[in-house]
């Protein structure tokens, strides 16, 4: 699964051409760069697989390349497809890579003064705007795939903030699930980097003290209030049987525990 995943990431990296500068993915296809490219490949277990691939981009853009990204993607072989009626409407651009149906989604930030929650064009594509995503978009790292095609994916830090500040916006409980797995994977899974990770967020806390308290009451809420089954469904997440109600706890309780030490210093 790893070389069909490096396929697919490289696969649409080339498809978006020079946008590649622009564009940084994001949603369930970051822990899967994190474990590709940006850690020791014998360091623990893959993360679990998606085949969509959330493309966050910025509402301003310095220099647009000529041609642009519904132009690349049309010509790579995607497929555009309408989601809703909206005005400008949802949007997706989905191809078949190794015998997977890949989707694309376009996502941006809500942070302006009007139509804040009204889908907006950029580049050629709609742009689906999302709450706290700024960061997202503002802290990145690069990464080379294996036959050296370059993008940028958030940052894990930023990823992992973003994850615990949305999640009980889910209206489907298998994401919200998800979301959570992700959280405890990159915290605690990818050896030094999930070390790292774990230190950029407590800065990001401080940084962001609104948002880590909403951060931290949505943990909170969660953790007291989740039934059972609940924690069963978070605990198959991981096809490893690695993640247990106590290794959860006890990272959202050490994230938290840190970012607040951190804000009394």
């Amino acid at each position: 699964m790893t070389s069909d995943q490096d396929e697919i990431i490289s696969d649409f990296l080339s498809s978006i051409g020079p946008w590649n500068k622009h564009i940084i993915i994001g949603g369930g296809y970051a822990p899967i760069i994190y474990r590709l490219y940006l850690t020791d490949q014998k360091s623990g277990n893959p993360p679990v697989g998606t085949q969509d691939i959330d493309s966050l981009i910025p509402r301003k853009i310095p220099e647009t390349p000529q041609k642009n990204i519904s132009k690349y993607l049309l010509e790579a072989g995607f497929k555009h497809v309408f989601r809703n009626h909206d005005h400008p409407p949802v949007e997706a651009y989905v191809k078949e890579i190794n015998n997977l149906e890949i989707e694309i989604e376009f996502l941006t930030h809500s942070d302006v003064r009007k139509n804040k929650n009204k889908n907006v064009l950029i580049g050629g594509v709609v742009a689906q705007p999302l709450s706290y995503l700024t960061l997202s978009l503002e802290k990145t790292i690069q990464f080379q795939t294996h036959s050296g095609k370059a993008g940028m994916v958030v940052s894990p830090a930023a990823w992992m903030f973003h994850k615990g500040l949305t999640f009980p916006k889910r209206k489907s409980k298998s994401k919200m699930h998800k979301d959570l797995y992700g959280i405890w994977y990159v915290a605690t899974q990818l050896e030094n980097f999930s070390e790292k990770s774990i230190i950029e967020f407590n800065f990001l806390s401080l940084n962001y003290p609104k948002w880590f308290k909403t951060f931290q009451k949505n943990m909170r809420d969660w953790t007291e209030n989740a039934a059972p089954i609940e924690w069963h469904r978070l605990e198959t997440q991981d096809p490893f049987g690695k993640l247990t109600r106590l290794n959860f706890e006890r990272i959202i309780k050490r994230l938290v525990d840190e970012a607040q030490n951190l804000s009394i210093l």
